[in-house]
């Protein structure tokens, strides 16, 4: 199983696309793993996770043939991961696809209801939604997908996902979302889950105190670890990752934050990283 971090930051970017902060006028300067856009993943080259405005620039710089990709697993509405305006693109007026080159997209309902206006809207055949309900599974592709609730803004319809391949490999992306309730620790109980890989909203990094609820920083992240790892849900081998970070965070810097989380056997993301196993 291989999973590749298309972008990695917030809504605003880092640089943050109208600030000059210190965090965002060091970014500038460093540049590198610094420069952060908008979070969104691919797992295999084939099932792709959120569609931020960005898309199109990840699938430039990595090589993605997009008109081949025909499944996207949406975490909520919120622009920085659902971009209306480019989906309207996947048409015959504007490229060369048949009939047969549909992209699908999976959420939540109130999530696929906003896309459903969208392709109504736009007459737009090469786009389709299906909908998936929370602590069910679905097939998607070769892929078995859990939904869980996300601890988001509401009116975005958040949902948070559980990915396992065939084999068993299984990935826990778990972004835009609080500190885990305790209905959620019960299911992953319940149901035994081994985690491969985790990747964890980090948007505040190392913020000790959060600013509201729907995000988590790294103290969050390190103490899921340890409960995951507690519960048998991750062992030693289980890859831990933190993404999703903004500018208003504290140490959100690449080597700044490597520096932290290393240390707690966290892996710090940046845009195209690529991990495979």
């Amino acid at each position: 199983m291989k999973i590749k971090f298309l972008g990695t930051a917030a809504a605003e970017g880092i640089p943050a696309i109208f600030c000059m902060c210190d965090t965002c006028r060091e970014a500038r300067k460093r540049k590198g793993r610094n420069i952060r856009t908008r979070t969104q993943a691919i797992i295999d080259d084939k099932l792709l996770i959120d569609f931020p405005g960005d898309t199109y620039m990840h699938c430039l710089d990595n090589d993605i043939e997009l008109a081949t990709i025909k499944h996207c697993l949406l975490t909520h509405t919120h622009s920085d991961h659902l971009y209306l305006d480019e989906i309207s693109m996947r048409k015959p007026v504007f490229s060369n696809l048949s009939a047969d080159d549909v992209l699908t997209f999976y959420g939540l309902a109130g999530a696929m209801q906003v896309i459903d206006d969208e392709i109504a809207a736009k007459d737009n055949k090469m786009v389709k939604t299906q909908v998936l309900t929370p602590y069910t599974k679905t097939q998607i592709d070769e892929y078995t997908v859990t939904t869980i609730d996300a601890i988001h803004d509401p009116s975005s319809f958040p949902a948070f996902y559980i990915i396992k391949d065939k084999e068993g490999k299984t990935i826990l992306w778990a972004h835009d979302t609080n500190y885990f309730s305790e209905e959620m620790w019960e299911y992953f109980k319940a149901n035994k889950i081994k985690f491969d890989l985790v990747s964890l909203d980090c948007t505040e990094g190392n913020r000790p105190e959060m600013h509201y609820v729907g995000h988590m920083n790294l103290n969050d992240n390190i103490k899921l670890k340890n409960k995951l790892i507690e519960m048998n849900c991750a062992d030693k081998n289980t890859i831990f990752i933190s993404n999703h970070f903004s500018h208003n965070g504290f140490d959100v810097l690449y080597e700044d934050c490597c520096k932290i989380a290393e240390k707690e056997g966290i892996i710090v993301s940046y845009d195209g990283m690529e991990t495979e196993f």
